[in-house]
């Protein structure tokens, strides 16, 4: 009887085996459903989109990218994909995923063939009706940086032309640009923001030799004892080359696109209206490429 124990046990063993994938592949099989992209739960979305970015920042195939997208149903892609790589940019998410949402985004609200050139109204803040500037006038530093292998120099500030009527920056120190060796991107302008709304922002845009507006470069935020990354192009409400930065009192900021001129010394700086109420501002900066 001891013997024809284990013979008994295998051949149940066997018997079970066989009676489970019977009913797993025969009276129970598993069913699989297609799912439309836009029943997908929001996680899912944005899984879903990433993985179209990342096809696109491979293939640049842009109606492809945009077939894709029409699946999941949304009236306003491109807002969707700013506010995911906003969003994944605050989670700490991989550069290149950030980068490429930011890159699809811009790439969706840029109209083919549209221009939106330099001009010193970029680098303006929107002010009150009621704000005037007072008589005396704001400097406003323009460097040009032709950066050269090996050498530093030092860009040279020309022109103090007269603001509109915004509320007018008191007199501060003004931060000095410093070229890069190798910088493809220069500084064109740096000029002072004054918005009551707005606070003391960094405000960034960034252009190509022609004025297009460049989405999804990388622009390094430094300060004492803290560092920040962020992108252009993930505001394409405002402009698909602008990002921004709010800073805080007491502190001193860099500015440094990658592979591109830093410019340091910047600092929240004190504005006022007619009514004589101060406020703090910040500083509008130009980058082009040379």
């Amino acid at each position: 009887m001891n013997r024809r124990r284990p013979w008994f046990l295998l051949t149940g063993l066997l018997l079970g085996l066989g009676v489970g994938l019977f009913l797993a592949w025969v009276v129970f099989p598993v069913r699989y459903t297609e799912t439309a992209p836009d029943t997908l739960r929001p996680d899912f979305k944005e899984a879903y989109r990433a993985l179209i970015a990342r096809a696109y920042a491979y293939d640049h195939n842009l109606p492809r990218a945009r077939a894709r997208l029409r699946l999941l149903g949304e009236s306003q892609p491109a807002e969707a994909l700013a506010a995911q790589a906003q969003r994944a940019l605050a989670a700490g998410r991989p550069p290149a995923e950030v980068h490429a949402l930011g890159e699809l985004a811009a790439a969706l609200g840029q109209a083919p063939g549209a221009r939106l050139p330099v001009t010193a109204s970029l680098a303006v803040g929107t002010a009150s009706a009621s704000a005037t500037a007072p008589p005396a006038a704001t400097p406003t530093l323009v460097a040009m940086a032709s950066p050269t292998r090996g050498a530093t120099p030092s860009p040279v500030p020309s022109g103090f032309p007269t603001l509109p009527p915004t509320p007018t920056p008191l007199p501060t120190r003004t931060p000095q640009p410093v070229s890069t060796a190798g910088a493809p991107l220069v500084l064109r302008a740096l000029k002072p923001y004054c918005d009551p709304d707005g606070g003391p922002l960094l405000r960034i845009f960034v252009r190509d030799a022609a004025g297009n507006p460049l989405p999804g470069v990388e622009i390094n935020i430094h300060w004492l004892g803290g560092d920040e990354r962020i992108y252009t192009g993930l505001k394409p409400d405002v402009d698909l080359g602008y990002a921004d930065f709010l800073m805080v009192q007491d502190e001193v900021y860099q500015v440094r696109p990658a592979y591109g001129v830093a410019v340091t010394d910047l600092r929240p700086r004190e504005c006022q209206t007619d009514e004589g109420s101060r406020f703090w501002g910040g500083w509008t900066l130009t980058f082009v490429q040379p």
